[in-house]
């Protein structure tokens, strides 16, 4: 609007005030305003408001600007917080991986001992070293599953 407005001298000179002798008429109501003989107070007066024009011009340009670059910080901050937020969810992705592995390696140990706790005769109860073989087979299975499971992982990237 203040370009249009600076574009156009003819807008500035009805902007002026300063000198004119106005009069309304009374059948339509419309006004008439004369320039006054001393046109040199009505250019300086023109002078004036174009440049009040030009600084309100100026003024908003800037303002213009700061926003814009305020937006774009703006936009930025809102870009790295959505990168961080991912990493973080890439983190707890992975966390939540290895626990479902080390939770598979342990049911399966635990389906192997519910398989020997059953209440069926396989000749193994009537040897003392047979449960701590068995034990200790769960255990380093159990163990080794999930080396070798970890490995895989980390071998194909997912982990």
């Amino acid at each position: 609007m203040l370009l249009e407005l600076l574009d156009h001298p003819q807008d500035i000179r009805r902007i002026t005030i300063m000198g004119r002798v106005c009069s309304i008429q009374r059948e339509d109501g419309s006004i008439e305003c004369s320039i006054p003989l001393d046109k040199k107070n009505a250019e300086d007066e023109e002078q004036e408001i174009e440049m009040l024009l030009e600084s309100y011009l100026q003024r908003c340009d800037s303002c213009h600007g700061q926003a814009e670059k305020l937006l774009d910080s703006a936009r930025e901050m809102e870009d790295s917080i959505a990168l961080n937020l991912s990493s973080r969810r890439l983190e707890v992705n992975r966390l939540e991986l290895l626990l479902q592995v080390a939770t598979f390696c342990s049911a399966l140990g635990a389906l192997v001992a519910g398989i020997f706790g059953m209440n069926l005769k396989s000749y193994l109860e009537e040897h003392v070293l047979a449960f701590w073989f068995t034990a200790a087979g769960i255990i380093f299975g159990g163990i080794g599953l999930f080396i070798s499971m970890l490995t895989y992982l980390k071998m194909r990237r997912i982990l």
